[in-house]
């Protein structure tokens, strides 16, 4: 799952979570939705998984549980989330926001 963000008013930030190396974020050791000071990051049900009728989901069966990055805007790209993992399952591409003032000064 890729996300990213283009109001030119805030830093360029785009997250990458790759569910097949992040199989199991309820019972790691060091979860990125905890170490992330901005709170970026949640786990939520898989949705494949919920929407099964009567199929019951565990925090420990791969894939019941996922990460996802609803609170983009919040992002300083500091990327302690991605030091943490211990799958490397995060990438951030961050981008801060370059103004006016400074592109012409740097002219």
């Amino acid at each position: 799952m890729s996300i990213t963000l283009s109001d030119p008013d805030l830093p360029k930030v785009k997250i990458r979570i790759s569910n097949d190396k992040c199989k199991t974020p309820m019972i790691c050791p060091t979860p990125c939705y905890r170490n992330c000071p901005q709170g970026v990051f949640i786990v939520a049900a898989n949705p494949i998984k919920v929407s099964q009728k009567w199929t019951p989901i565990s925090n420990e069966a791969p894939g019941d549980y996922m990460i996802i990055a609803p609170m983009i805007p919040k992002c300083t790209g500091c990327k302690i989330c991605m030091e943490k993992c211990p799958t490397g399952a995060l990438k951030i591409k961050f981008t801060p926001v370059q103004k006016e003032g400074a592109a012409e000064q740097a002219s």
